[in-house]
């Protein structure tokens, strides 16, 4: 498509005056086709100055556009944004249950008007402040899947690609799927299975994450949530870059060689904590993380390896 094209162009020489001459000759086509394509990059959201005898300068988008992520892309991913969506990972699954995925995929919205987490809580993601995002892996017959190691890595995968352009910001990760600043929760994982009912085996894993990014004004919750920062960042670089550093790791994940760096963000360890597991309350001091991701409490008589479960209070 020419407007994707012209896109490129532009973000080849970002900040810099380029002509409406010279953007027709490269793409082979009228000064007044440039003039519409540029009004459509502009209703895109794209950010394009025009001046006099000067030509245009782009700087920037405040939407999300596959072109732009793809600038910073270095895994295999199909990208799909949205300006607004009901659910990423409710949209993974009708993909899912229409086509057979052959290719990893991420679908990245602006804004969900029924985004949810874990245990079906809602999950807000308003306009403009955040990333809401979903990764569709296919899973072929052989894959070995674990659930709760593959959210424990994805966590690490999100800290790593965040620190890129937030390097000052001090994240940590509260078990399983949880990520926090200064105490409050920034980030959240919710990772799920499609079912090949045939193979009784995943045909397909979506991985959502739904990141406070510069979110204020938050409706009454009774946990703890915040915003990385007031700062604003290239949204589309850090879907980038958090899909590059997921795809480090996705490969190997089984062998769990992110624990370490896991062990090192968790704001957990040495803390006693409540967890509530699908049968009861358990109470004790989180004294490590085994190499499956599972969280190791001594609750005074022995220690427990716990697999699943929410920490629903911290003693710090």
């Amino acid at each position: 498509m020419k407007k994707d094209q012209l896109l490129k162009l532009f973000i080849e020489h970002k900040n810099e005056w380029l002509s409406g001459n010279e953007l027709a000759n490269k793409l082979s086509i009228s000064r007044t086709m440039i003039w519409k394509l540029i009004r459509t990059l502009k209703s895109s959201g794209h950010q394009i100055e025009s001046k006099k005898n000067a030509g245009y300068r782009y700087l920037g988008s405040n939407n999300f556009d596959s072109v732009l992520i793809k600038e910073h892309l270095k895994a295999p991913f199909d990208i799909k944004t949205f300006n607004e969506i009901d659910s990423t990972n409710d949209y993974a699954k009708k993909i899912i249950s229409q086509n057979q995925i052959d290719q990893p995929l991420a679908i990245v919205a602006d804004e969900q008007t029924n985004g949810h987490g874990r245990r079906g809580r809602e999950f807000y993601s308003p306009k403009d402040t955040g990333i809401y995002m979903s990764l569709v892996l296919p899973i072929s017959d052989n894959d070995i899947f674990d659930g709760g190691l593959l959210t424990t890595m994805t966590a690490v995968a999100v800290v790593h690609g965040l620190r890129k352009s937030y390097p000052n910001v001090d994240f940590k990760l509260k078990w399983v799927n949880d990520v926090y600043v200064n105490q409050n929760k920034v980030a959240g994982i919710l990772t799920e299975s499609v079912m090949d009912v045939e193979l009784m085996h995943p045909s397909a894993i979506i991985i959502g994450i739904g990141i406070n990014l510069n979110t204020q004004d938050f409706p009454s919750m009774n946990r703890s949530v915040g915003a990385i920062s007031e700062d604003h960042v290239d949204k589309n670089k850090v879907v980038a870059d958090i899909i590059n550093e997921f795809y480090k790791l996705y490969p190997d994940y089984a062998k769990g060689t992110f624990m370490d760096d896991y062990r090192q963000l968790s704001m957990l360890i040495g803390h006693q904590v409540e967890i509530e597991t699908y049968n009861n309350s358990i109470q004790g001091k989180v004294v490590d993380f085994d190499h499956h991701g599972r969280l190791i409490l001594d609750d005074g008589n022995e220690q427990k390896a716990i697999m699943t479960g929410e920490v629903v209070k911290v003693n710090f």
